[in-house]
């Protein structure tokens, strides 16, 4: 529990702000790729976007638990600050979202540009969660 109280700040945090570089990848930049293959996509609303969201936020959280829990036990290369952060959050991305999203890509019809969209976005949620909490455990 203590770990969660915690990460439970810097991840809400990472979150909230991973909600918005979300908008901005796949919302903006990669949102009109999404036309290329429209028979993929399901119709978009209030509630894909709230799903999304919660989505994102306790992604957040849990990497702040997790990169927590690796400071905590003393990981050298995953160091408290900004060089360790970095590195779990590429670490963490590259175990976990990496794979699930190209996975997808092989047998989902998805214009490439939307696959590059999304893991953007979760290379950016694992970043925020990773730099803030590692910010926030400096201080």
């Amino acid at each position: 529990m203590n770990t969660l109280r915690t990460a439970l700040v810097p991840g809400l945090i990472a979150g909230v702000i991973s909600i918005f570089m979300s908008w901005l990848w796949m919302g903006v930049i990669f949102h009109r790729f999404q036309n290329e293959t429209p028979s993929t996509w399901r119709p978009e609303g209030p509630r894909n976007y709230i799903g999304a969201s919660l989505l994102h936020l306790l992604a957040a959280i849990g990497i702040a638990c997790l990169f927590t829990l690796i400071v905590r036990f003393n990981v050298a290369i995953f160091a408290a600050g900004v060089h360790g952060s970095l590195l779990f959050a590429i670490a963490i991305w590259g175990a976990v979202s990496l794979p699930i999203i190209l996975e997808s890509a092989l047998f989902i019809r998805l214009h490439p540009f939307v696959v590059l969209g999304q893991l953007l976005d979760w290379l950016t949620t694992s970043l925020l969660a990773c730099v803030v909490t590692g910010c926030w455990l400096r201080s």
